[in-house]
């Protein structure tokens, strides 16, 4: 008996110790330095901590203000800026833009204290944003900022604009990003049992930064469509695949995470306390606004995302749904739009011409 419990201990202590230089070694081989010219931390008002990355204009620099970028959800700055020349960011630059990449509070390990413990992403919006904006506007002089958000980052501006009715954003790109949970194809699974969310709630964050580590050294061109939420593999090389999952996803707070369950769960976009609604608030954006979708997106399909264009009060507004009706070689789901080895020629010329505007 003695001698199984033994073995049993062996086993679990081998199994952690393996684990651990699994992730070890594949953080060595795979993380990769950013092309930054400048990271700013920066306290905000509540406690809490963003990251800024600033990419400086790489030709002359155009007579439009600064461009902001917001992550999706579970991802981090380095979502727009893993390739060197081809990522959305040194695109932006390559074309005279000053670009500036908000990473949220909570998304790495080293931006965590006290303050974003019970974060949610109310938090993100009432705090973050607008203190983000207002800190590239002191640093580069300008009145405003053009906004680009992937997933989540969109859904900020909607709500920020919308039912906060904030300002300081010249023009606004979504990308892949939902404002209604209706139909949405996880609704079924998050049907989350009291007892669930108590225990997620004594959790202070999600580890999607380290599970994403774990898979991404097993990622292939090959990997199975059904495996890979958010993903078609073939629209990127194996290398692709791995950096991507290596090194643009982040952590998030357990109250932002059990916010977006609550919303799919019930078909609502609005406050954790409900006394905002993020939804209603859409007809209040009067921004000049393109809404970018992937024609099989699996995580903000093309019906979520076309409720926000058509709610919106802008008066200048575009939908592009991107796939092969639209002209694209290939369809797109959710990531492809920001990662995939095509979004470079099939996606990013778009959101160029959009924020060139007057």
């Amino acid at each position: 008996m003695y001698l199984l419990l033994e073995l049993a201990v062996a086993l679990v202590v081998l199994a952690i110790v393996g684990f651990a230089l699994w992730v070890t070694l594949w953080s060595k081989l795979l993380r990769q330095g950013f092309p930054f010219d400048e990271v700013e931390t920066v306290t905000l008002s509540d406690g809490a901590r963003i990251v800024l990355g600033h990419l400086k204009p790489r030709s002359d620099a155009a007579p439009l203000p600064p461009v902001m970028l917001c992550h999706g959800l579970a991802m981090n700055r380095h979502a727009f800026a893993l390739d060197p020349e081809r990522s959305l960011a040194a695109r932006l630059a390559a074309e005279g833009r000053d670009v500036w990449v908000l990473e949220l509070r909570g998304a790495h390990p080293e931006t965590r204290n006290a303050a974003t413990h019970t974060s949610t992403f109310d938090s993100y919006v009432e705090v973050d944003v607008p203190e983000a904006i207002d800190f590239v506007c002191a640093a580069t002089g300008a009145p405003e900022v053009d906004w680009i958000g992937f997933s989540m980052g969109g859904m900020l501006a909607y709500a920020y604009l919308g039912a906060l009715r904030g300002g300081r954003v010249r023009r606004l790109v979504t990308i892949g990003s939902p404002a209604r949970f209706v139909r949405h194809p996880y609704r079924r699974f998050l049907a989350l049992p009291g007892p669930l969310v108590s225990v997620a709630g004594r959790i202070r964050y999600t580890p999607f930064r380290l599970l994403a580590l774990v898979v991404a050294p097993l990622m292939l061109r090959r990997f199975p469509y059904r495996l890979t939420s958010g993903m078609r593999p073939w629209n990127y090389s194996t290398s692709m695949l791995r950096s991507a999952m290596a090194n643009s996803f982040g952590d998030v707070p357990m109250g932002v995470a059990l916010q977006f369950a609550r919303w799919i769960h019930q078909g609502r976009f609005d406050s954790n306390d409900g006394r905002r609604d993020y939804d209603a608030g859409l007809q209040d954006i009067r921004v000049p606004m393109l809404v970018m979708v992937g024609s099989r997106d699996r995580l903000a399909p093309a019906g979520v995302a076309l409720h926000a264009f058509e709610a919106s009060g802008s008066s200048e507004k575009e939908f592009l749904e991107v796939g092969r009706a639209s002209g694209a070689g290939r369809e797109y789901d959710h990531l492809d739009l920001l990662l995939g080895a095509h979004a470079h020629d099939e996606v990013f010329p778009a959101v160029l011409d959009w924020l060139a505007r007057r």
